[in-house]
């Protein structure tokens, strides 16, 4: 994964998502909605053939919090939520 800035001016950034599709991009995009500081989230694949994993997201907040720091909580809940899978999955299938 590596994010491509596109634009970035006060309470908006622009960026891509390289290396990622529909799978992590609605996922993300997701989680980002549930900040209350985030006006705007979403994102779109320009291409579906040239462009298919590189999705272009665009975040607006409110600027009580930056793009940047709504992205990091973000990642941060996508991170936990994994990890809670994970474990889930483990004490379901060790028992």
């Amino acid at each position: 994964m590596k994010i491509e800035v596109v634009r970035r001016e006060k309470n908006e950034l622009e960026f891509y998502l390289e290396g990622e599709d529909h799978t992590f991009a609605n996922l993300l995009n997701e989680v980002l909605h549930e900040n209350k500081h985030v006006t705007f989230a979403g994102y779109t694949i320009e291409h579906p053939v040239l462009m298919a994993r590189k999705p272009k997201f665009r975040v607006v907040t409110d600027g009580k919090v930056t793009p940047e720091a709504a992205l990091e909580e973000a990642a941060q809940r996508v991170f936990d939520r994994a990890r809670a899978a994970l474990e889930a999955w483990k004490a379901a299938t060790e028992s």
